[in-house]
């Protein structure tokens, strides 16, 4: 990694989480209505029966809806739980079965399927502060997902605010790019080189 690349993407980090805080709670439980209501457009979670999210932070774009929405179809929800070595391995959610994990992220509390349960799901909505238009994602930093994703042959979809869409985010070539990107403002596909 540069030093140019790694003070680029503290920046931005520092600025998105700064904006996230600013939103409103009316602003954040709109944005995730529309989200869930947006996620029904997609054709991969229309089909999927196994779909890997994740329970979102206060300043996140919501994903509480969007999860009921899919139990509501008897969808089969996997969440993460992050590990020491940063590694995810994956529980059935249980929406009454939740704790503050190890980092303060939102975790299941169930029984731990394993890093390869990711590889059963045909979508997998991804936490994420921006996404750029060639589909690179800026994450927090410590390349959980990143690590999780390198071999999954599914769609993975960002779940992001529409301000936070950009033309361009730093990245490296261990970032693993998303195949789509879910706002309140609707869904956006990359476009690739």
């Amino acid at each position: 990694m540069t030093a140019d690349v790694t003070c680029e993407k503290v920046q931005l980090r520092t600025s998105l989480l700064s904006q996230r805080r600013a939103r409103s709670p009316r602003d954040r439980t709109a944005a995730a209505e529309a989200i869930a209501l947006h996620a029904t457009a997609l054709p991969a979670l229309a089909r999927a029966t196994r779909v890997a999210a994740y329970l979102s932070m206060p300043t996140e774009p919501g994903t509480g809806p969007l999860l009921q929405g899919l139990m509501d179809r008897h969808v089969s929800v996997l969440l993460p739980v992050s590990h020491p070595d940063r590694s995810l391995t994956w529980v059935e959610h249980a929406p009454d079965a939740v704790r503050a994990g190890t980092l303060g992220v939102p975790e299941p509390v169930g029984q731990d399927l394993g890093p390869d349960a990711l590889a059963g799901c045909g979508i997998a909505l991804v936490p994420a502060l921006a996404v750029d238009h060639a589909g690179n994602r800026l994450g927090r930093g410590a390349g959980y997902y990143d690590r999780a994703l390198a071999g999954f042959d599914g769609v993975v979809c960002a779940v992001v605010f529409e301000d936070e869409l950009l033309p361009r985010v730093p990245h490296e070539a261990h970032d693993r790019p998303v195949d789509l990107v879910l706002t309140p403002a609707g869904v956006f596909r990359p476009l690739r080189d």
